[in-house]
């Protein structure tokens, strides 16, 4: 029991617990999504929250909207969505995690949409947006380690433990020696 409770922790606690979502199939899209739409993003804007260890990017989309595939009584006449979009980049990771291929300015796409809790259409992660007609996708820079005053205290004061233990034990050492041959 024990052993399988440990095996259990492990999993949970593993990297690859945290790895993105694995890609949806056509079928998986097209059944999950509330609304499915082919359009032109006219603005966007990025909000960046960095951390030591990963960065997240918010993205918000103004769309233009080309066509409506599903779930057109859901936003009615309207020609414009605003859509929430975001990645994140961290350092441990194989890749990103959240959505890919976020469409840049000016670019024509299809997306499979969900409206989240708060009301806000949002694409299903990962890839429920296609770029159309060799559209280009926005660009993140991915997250160097960066290093908090705190380490490098935390790997000063062990560094200093160590030359401490060292010097102790070479004084030992001499004190030692001294006693055996006077």
């Amino acid at each position: 029991m024990r052993r399988f409770l440990a095996a259990v922790l492990a999993l949970a606690v593993s990297p690859s617990a945290f790895a993105a979502l694995p890609p949806r199939s056509a079928d998986q899209l097209q059944e999950s999504a509330e609304l499915i739409i082919t359009g032109e993003v006219l603005a966007s804007r990025v909000l960046v929250h960095r951390r030591p260890s990963a960065s997240t990017y918010l993205v918000r989309l103004g769309v233009k909207i080309d066509s409506v595939e599903k779930g057109q009584e859901l936003i009615g006449r309207k020609t414009s969505l605003d859509i929430r979009c975001w990645s994140i980049r961290k350092t441990r990771l194989a890749g990103p995690s959240g959505h890919s291929d976020i469409p840049a300015d000016g670019s024509r796409f299809r997306m499979w949409l969900r409206q989240n809790g708060e009301g806000f259409w949002e694409p299903l992660e990962p890839n429920g947006i296609e770029l159309l007609e060799g559209a280009a996708a926005m660009t993140f820079a991915e997250v160097e380690k960066q290093y908090s005053l705190r380490q490098y205290g935390i790997a000063g004061a062990l560094g200093l433990l160590t030359l401490a233990i060292f010097g102790a034990f070479r004084f030992r050492n001499r004190l030692f020696r001294r006693g055996k041959a006077g």
